[in-house]
């Protein structure tokens, strides 16, 4: 859902600032054209930033309520032999 939003969040407020500079410059659709181009570059670019955040997030270890990871080896308490 955040992922859709991000792209159409962007392509709406580009074509809603050209539509603006169009109609307060009286010029063709040119604004339009141009803006929500850019909209949709930024949309993507905001989806693209917003997976690979996903990824690292899925990608760290998980951790118990110690804060250690499950198989480190190394922490946790002492076996008791030497």
């Amino acid at each position: 859902m955040r992922l859709s939003s991000e792209l159409v969040a962007g392509v709406l407020l580009g074509a809603g600032i050209g539509w603006f500079f169009d109609w307060l410059f009286g010029t063709l659709p040119i604004f339009l054209v141009v803006f929500t181009g850019l909209g949709t570059v930024a949309g993507v670019k905001n989806v693209l930033r917003a997976t690979q955040a996903m990824n690292a997030t899925a990608a760290e270890p998980k951790k118990d309520q110690s804060g250690q990871s499950p198989g480190d080896v190394t922490a946790g308490p002492p076996s008791g032999k030497s």
